[in-house]
């Protein structure tokens, strides 16, 4: 039992040559069930692959009931960290490894090494932060949206003023903000935290462009998806750790920004397919159950 708050942890597993089902079978009985990542522990990466549904994450179990494949060339050792949903929540887990096929002993004990402390440089939940985005509009004053909903936009375009990314704090990622201002000739403003109005109020100064980027220790783990709208002009969008929203005429008023930060799929996927496969039919004496970690 483990109740030291840890954000992760990590256990480790014997496995002998032949191809195996991991299971995630059972999570937390209320709230968020952790999530999790198996791989090859350090050492063992040349004989044992961990395969899950293409075009995702290997490896990756979000939810209980999730499965991958795991395939020993010899006997070797299989890592597997869960991640609690939330600071609060759940990091009870339980893993089956049902062998499928060429699994030598398979009747013997797994081996679980005694679940090693990794604190989470920050507070990464494992989803998206939700912040707000508030922006002075021209004749509207300041108006606020939730991420990815429109400020202004196509349905009620409106010059923007200046910006400001709320509710970031705790997340443990950064966004910061850089505000094309149109004078003659344009200029771009000194980068700003989330936090910190960008921009102007009051003083007829549209916004003729906007830079945004991702900071802090889980940037990589996160891409911006921006649109923005501006006077006489398609909409323009972009996706990354940073971007660039400017008009096409390059001086154009901003009358639109829509912005939302999600998950990077290359880093880590939510949702991972659970395998097609049944095991129901192996005999429990040669099914190796092992807890990763315990504790709320």
């Amino acid at each position: 039992m483990y109740n030291d708050g840890a954000l992760e942890r990590e256990a480790t597993i014997n496995v002998d040559r032949g191809l195996y089902i991991l299971r995630y079978a059972s999570g937390a009985t209320s709230g968020a069930s952790p999530v999790a990542i198996a791989r090859p522990a350090p050492g063992s990466e040349p004989f044992v692959e961990v395969i899950s549904a293409p075009g995702v994450v290997s490896g990756f179990l979000s939810f209980p009931g999730e499965c991958a494949i795991v395939r020993a060339e010899q006997s070797g050792r299989l890592s597997v960290k869960i991640m609690r949903q939330s600071a609060g929540a759940s990091m009870d887990a339980n893993f089956r490894l049902e062998p499928v096929f060429g699994a030598e002993k398979a009747s013997a004990p797994a081996s679980v090494s005694s679940p090693s402390e990794i604190m989470a440089p920050a507070a990464w939940t494992g989803v998206a932060p939700q912040f707000k985005l508030l922006a002075h509009v021209s004749r509207r004053g300041d108006v606020e949206v939730n991420a990815g909903d429109w400020v202004a936009g196509p349905s009620a375009p409106a010059a923007i003023e200046g910006v400001e990314i709320r509710g970031m704090a705790g997340s443990g990622l950064g966004v910061e903000i850089q505000p094309l201002i149109a004078t003659n000739p344009l200029r771009w403003l000194d980068w700003v935290p989330a936090g910190v109005f960008a921009g102007s109020r009051g003083r007829a100064l549209s916004l003729a462009g906007v830079r945004i980027r991702l900071a802090g220790e889980q940037a990589s783990r996160f891409v911006i998806v921006a649109e923005a709208s501006f006077l006489g002009s398609a909409i323009v969008s972009k996706r990354g750790r940073e971007v660039e929203l400017v008009g096409a005429a390059g001086g154009d008023p901003l009358v639109g920004l829509r912005l939302e930060i999600v998950p990077d799929a290359g880093s880590v996927v939510g949702n991972v397919a659970a395998a097609n496969v049944s095991a129901q039919q192996r005999a429990e004496s040669r099914v190796r159950v092992f807890r990763a970690a315990v504790g709320n």
